[in-house]
């Protein structure tokens, strides 16, 4: 149901409990003018301030069903609502899924696969990713981009790409081209806020074109290039010898503005990921909308329903009635009886 849709019903529904509280309000004062001497004593009236109880009856009642229709109207997918809002902070993931990423010279051991290694860095910046204002977009690449998800909060499914599935089943066999794949990551969040997204890209920088890098989109604000593998010793692979290119990937990251970091030992330092890792600037915030109105409406409603009546018997009246109960029983005291002569 639409906003609009839910107000316009709420409003009829106020309307409607409004003029029945109304003409049960009228139905009391009438009796209360019969029984005025017996209620409020010789005067026969209340306080000059009751006057106003009818009306604020009337507006507890009218009000405090409109915000009951309104949350009724939610049924629970207010939550959902705010999972979908738009972020103020995005992490775009490219990760690298050629062949090359499953040579076994990763880690601080040196026998880790590249893309396990490059799974435990991305979980290790997810993990410091503060809280549900920070969504995921992932895409994996090999002789091209191809998109996986866009603007996701759920962690456990990016996690899921990156570990170990056999992504590159998914390609024809080609050269790894990490230029044009940053390219279409850019298209990818173009759409996205000004400045506020972070392209973390995984590779093992096996091949690096040296032309055709396109300039991110203003929707980029970090870059940070993270490589895998050992940078010094290689392996042939596809007639060349494969290995962490450090030079290239260095040199492409200034080309985009960003950091290189060599992962394959250190994970990313928690200064680079400043941005993500900072409390959400929308949680110190009262952000006002459609259900908390009718939350707040609906909890002074019931107050003003519940507190009148004790107010009116403490202060309705001057005159208060005497309590007339059973009287206690008195002792009879038994005189003795003189005696005649």
């Amino acid at each position: 149901m639409k906003i609009e849709e839910q107000i316009i019903l709420a409003a009829w529904i106020a309307l409607g409990g409004g003029m029945l509280a109304a003409l049960a309000e009228a139905l009391h004062a009438r009796r209360l003018r019969r029984l005025g001497r017996l209620a409020f004593g010789p005067k026969e009236r209340p306080r000059a301030w009751t006057r106003g109880v009818p009306v604020a009856r009337v507006l507890a009642i009218s009000l405090g069903m409109g915000a009951l229709m309104i949350l009724i109207a939610f049924d629970g997918s207010s939550r959902t609502q705010e999972k979908k809002a738009a972020a103020l902070r995005h992490v775009m993931v490219l990760l690298d899924v050629s062949p090359s990423m499953h040579q076994e010279d990763g880690g601080e051991t040196g026998n880790q696969k590249r893309s396990t290694r490059a799974a435990e860095v991305l979980k290790s910046v997810m993990d410091r990713a503060a809280g549900d204002g920070v969504k995921f977009s992932m895409a994996c690449f090999y002789s091209h981009a191809l998109p996986l998800v866009k603007a996701c909060s759920d962690r456990e499914l990016i996690w899921h790409f990156a570990d170990n599935l056999p992504l590159y089943m998914a390609y024809r066999h080609g050269k790894t081209d990490l230029v044009k794949s940053i390219n279409q990551a850019g298209e990818m969040v173009a759409d996205f806020e000004r400045k506020s997204t972070t392209l973390l890209v995984l590779t093992d920088g096996d091949t690096v074109p040296d032309s055709g890098l396109k300039s991110l989109p203003s929707s980029v604000a970090d870059v940070i290039l993270v490589g895998v593998g050992d940078s010094v010793r290689g392996t042939f692979i596809d007639g060349h010898l494969s290995r962490q290119d450090s030079a290239s990937l260095s040199q492409l990251a200034r080309r985009l503005g960003g950091r290189y970091h060599n992962g394959n030992t250190k994970h990313v330092p928690s200064e680079w990921l400043a941005r993500l890792t900072a409390p959400d600037p929308r949680s110190g915030k009262l952000r006002l909308n459609l259900r908390i109105l009718a939350v707040i409406t609906l909890i002074s409603s019931a107050a003003v329903l519940c507190l009148l009546p004790m107010m009116l018997d403490a202060f309705g009246a001057s005159w208060k009635p005497q309590h007339f109960g059973p009287q206690p029983e008195r002792k009879s005291v038994d005189e003795p009886m003189e005696a005649t002569a």
